[in-house]
């Protein structure tokens, strides 16, 4: 306020100057008409000054000479009454007073502190309205320079953490304005490309550990009086499940299927060791509570803490169709047999936990026709999207109805329900079935009671 009526006290001082000055110049004394002309001609009426109300007071030689400008009336004291002018003066509230003395003229000009208001109004309307123009193109620029520096090359930066995350590698280098943020769009491109790189090495090594562990298990394993058909799908690229056939003395063979805790690398390598100690008992003969007790007692030595497996194992005799079975813990073995579906349960302890186990063997009688079905924990325990597990009992439905069907499409089934219960959901455990059938006992059956008065019976067999 002090510095806009400052101001405006200097305009007006400049414009009396200018009257006082025309004043001087006449060769005789002012009257109304010469004061009319020279204000309308120097643009000092009311119409050149926005309706802003003034008093011009002109002195020459004492005598006042008052001119009222107003946008619609101009009057001189000496023409017009004097009722009028004080009339006219009470109106208005004044402020600001411009003067000019000099010789016989005296000259005043005033203006109401309404035009003043007004006017400083008007100026900081204007200079706020000029800030705020500045500040938008200033926003604006620095939002266009943020854009192109730091938004922008930060979002390609974040979606190239992100791919990276989501091990989708090789991102391709990003070039940024700014030093720092191209320095880091180069370090991420480096990192990328190392890591790409490292995953294609693991990924070649993990394909030839899973050829090498895919070697380890029987290929199209043929047993004299079974037909095996088999499935195998580790949760990662390997897998601690694993399972073997092998010839034993007197003309016998081994089946056997383990599970070690957990799975990937770590479940993987335990399981190539175990199929070397399952692989080297059976040499030795003897039912599958004995083959069992060997392992036991050496497995320990190659474990970590807390890590154990389970393990179901059948000794078959082709000549005779004798059954025995020893289960570590083991899930049940499903036997479908003329006499219905039996559940084969565990016989004891699972290997690895108590080096003084050991594993009752139990014997069965197989005819022409029976399956057998073992399997890992992964199947009975496969989730859905609801966290519902598959379950023993449908496993062991599922087999069971489908045991007028070739043995391959069987299995084919059970794994196709699996699949379906799972939906998309990636397997959480590592999945390994084998089906067995007999489809002969070698000249005759034996069928062997236990200590129950039962008889031995003896008949040929087609």
């Amino acid at each position: 306020m002090k510095r806009a009526t400052s101001e405006r006290s200097e305009a007006l001082d400049e414009q009396a100057s200018l009257i006082g000055s025309a004043l001087l110049a006449m060769d005789q004394p002012p009257n109304s008409q010469t004061i009319q002309r020279l204000l309308v001609g120097s643009r000092l009426d009311s119409s050149q000054q926005n309706g802003s109300p003034r008093w011009i007071n002109i002195g020459w030689n004492e005598q006042d000479l008052q001119y009222y400008a107003d946008t619609n009336v101009n009057l001189l004291a000496d023409s017009e009454s004097e009722h009028a002018r004080k009339s006219w003066e009470n109106s208005y509230e004044f402020a600001v007073v411009g003067h000019f003395a000099a010789g016989p003229v005296r000259v005043e000009i005033s203006e109401t502190a309404a035009d003043v208001r007004r006017a400083i109004r008007r100026e900081i309307i204007i200079h706020v309205l000029s800030q705020l123009g500045l500040a938008t193109i200033a926003t604006v620029l620095v939002n266009l320079a943020l854009v192109r520096l730091i938004v922008k090359p930060t979002r390609l930066l974040v979606n190239a953490v992100q791919r990276v995350s989501e091990d989708r590698l090789a991102v391709p280098r990003i070039k940024c304005l700014s030093h720092e943020l191209n320095t880091l769009g180069q370090s991420i491109a480096e990192m990328s490309e190392s890591l790409a790189n490292t995953e294609q090495r693991r990924a070649l090594d993990m394909s030839r550990a899973e050829r090498i562990q895919r070697h380890l298990l029987p290929q199209s394993p043929t047993v004299p009086g079974l037909t095996i058909s088999t499935h195998y799908q580790p949760a990662e690229d390997v897998a601690g499940d694993i399972y073997g056939v092998v010839a034993m003395p007197e003309d016998t063979w081994l089946i056997y299927i383990t599970d070690l805790v957990g799975h990937g690398i770590p479940a993987a390598m335990n399981a190539s060791i175990l199929k070397m100690l399952f692989d080297t008992a059976s040499m030795r003969g003897g039912s599958p509570g004995e083959v069992l007790q060997r392992v036991n007692v050496m497995l320990p030595g190659y474990l970590m803490d807390s890590e154990f497996a389970t393990a179901a194992v059948l000794r078959w005799d082709p000549a005779t169709g004798r059954l025995q079975l020893a289960s570590a813990g083991h899930e049940p073995v499903t036997l479908l047999s003329k006499d219905g579906t039996s559940s084969l349960e565990s016989t004891g302890l699972p290997l690895g936990i108590d080096t003084d186990s050991r594993w009752k063997t139990t014997e069965h009688w197989l005819q022409k026709g029976d399956r057998l079905l073992m399997a890992t924990d992964g199947v009975a325990e496969s989730h859905n999207v609801n966290e519902q597990q598959f379950g023993r009992g449908r496993i062991a439905e599922i087999f069971a109805g489908s045991v007028n069907e070739p043995l391959d499409d069987s299995l084919n089934r059970l794994v196709g329900e699996l699949g379906q219960h799972a939906g998309n959901l990636p397997p959480d455990d590592d999945v390994t079935i084998l089906a067995l059938e007999c489809n002969s006992v070698g000249g005759q059956r034996l069928e062997v009671s236990h200590p129950n008065h039962l008889r031995i019976v003896r008949e040929a067999v087609a």
